[in-house]
């Protein structure tokens, strides 16, 4: 007996020993490179927001979030008799409401009704002090987005059949967030959404290659340890920035069954075309992705503007609530509109912060 004892204390021992030096390891990963990764995801990348002065400005409104922030919006009516449904516009990190013309508004002659809204910190609507907006989407994001359906449900000529939803970049990955736990959801259309988990991994594997000399330690290194530390930098931004970063890839493969049409620039060198298909993975059908010859990051619209309206105008009229008007999906829409004389946008540089580069050496 004495000798069995022995040998269960030295695997008990063995294991103390293997989980101790394991935590250690994983101590030692956090205090050494935390603080950079937390950096990295922190810093803004060089975003050109899309600008737009529209002609029509719709109906203007406010509603309040769940935290009690007032936000602002505009209600676009369709241009024709027949209602063939509504579409909520979520845009992208930096810009406004606006932006839906480019993207819509030639979907008001095909009886859509459209609904464009700033989240909080943008454009219009009120500034959270205690919270500083990045572009990955939050709770906040999801909060004002559930804020907005709420107003629209509450009018007395809200949509019976609920809401479509059109989101770009962090506003895409907020569309899915919220159709996923949103009955009345009936599609979503996703141009550049990203995962957080997923984006920030694939990046921390990138700077590790760049950054860890050794290329026997990055090989011996398994894939849950950078996830691990992907973690640990996750939730100390969320308690910095006062917020918290919900999983877009649950809310993808929740999604099912409404159907879900991702847009993704090819050459998009921010969100790599592997990061989008590792999204649409976690989704289940119907779904479709379409991957833009020469695009990049949101600008998949001004590549291919006929072809974008075609694709988004036929995804809609084979999952919409309603038919749309005939002659206008038989025609395919335009792409260039024009702003009483003026072009059609503009693309406003904003300032970038040190790149993950400067930041890791400094």
């Amino acid at each position: 007996m004495t000798g069995v004892f022995s040998l269960l204390d030295l695997l008990v021992l063995s294991l103390f020993a293997l989980l101790s030096s394991l935590a250690a390891f994983l101590i030692f990963l956090v205090v050494r490179y935390g603080r950079f990764i937390t950096r990295i995801f922190e810093e803004r990348p060089l975003f050109m927001p899309l600008r737009v002065t529209p002609s029509d400005l719709g109906e203007p409104v406010t509603f309040q979030a769940g935290d009690g922030l007032v936000l602002a919006g505009s209600y676009f009516h369709r241009r024709s008799e027949d209602r063939a449904g509504l579409l909520v516009f979520c845009h992208e990190f930096l810009s406004d409401r606006w932006s839906y013309y480019p993207y819509l508004d030639h979907l008001r002659d095909q009886g859509y009704d459209l609904f464009s809204f700033d989240f909080r910190n943008h454009g219009t609507s009120a500034t959270d002090s205690n919270y500083t907006p990045l572009q990955w989407a939050t709770n906040h994001e999801v909060s004002d987005l559930n804020a907005a359906l709420d107003y629209l449900r509450t009018r007395q000529d809200h949509d019976s059949a609920g809401f479509g939803l059109f989101g770009v970049s962090r506003g895409g990955s907020t569309a899915l967030l919220v159709a996923a736990r949103t009955p009345d959801v009936w599609g979503v259309v996703t141009d550049g959404a990203f995962p957080t988990r997923g984006t920030m991994t694939a990046y921390i594997l990138r700077w590790a290659e760049i950054y860890v000399k050794s290329a026997l330690f990055l090989a011996l290194v398994p894939m849950w340890v950078y996830k691990f530390l992907c973690w640990v930098s996750r939730q100390r931004s969320a308690q910095r920035l006062n917020c918290r970063f919900p999983d877009v890839e649950r809310a993808a493969s929740r999604l099912s069954p409404r159907p879900w049409l991702m847009i993704h620039g090819q050459k998009d060198a921010y969100i790599g075309p592997d990061i989008a298909r590792a999204l649409f993975e976690h989704g289940r059908e119907p779904k479709e992705m379409w991957l833009v010859p020469g695009a990049k990051h949101n600008r998949c619209r001004e590549c291919q503007p006929e072809i974008y309206a075609a694709r988004v105008t036929s995804f809609l009229h084979r999952f919409g609530p309603r038919r749309a008007i005939e002659s206008a999906v038989a025609e395919a829409p335009t792409g260039r509109h024009e702003f009483a004389g003026k072009p059609e946008f503009t693309l406003e540089p904003v300032n970038l912060l040190a790149k993950a580069t400067a930041s890791v050496s400094s």
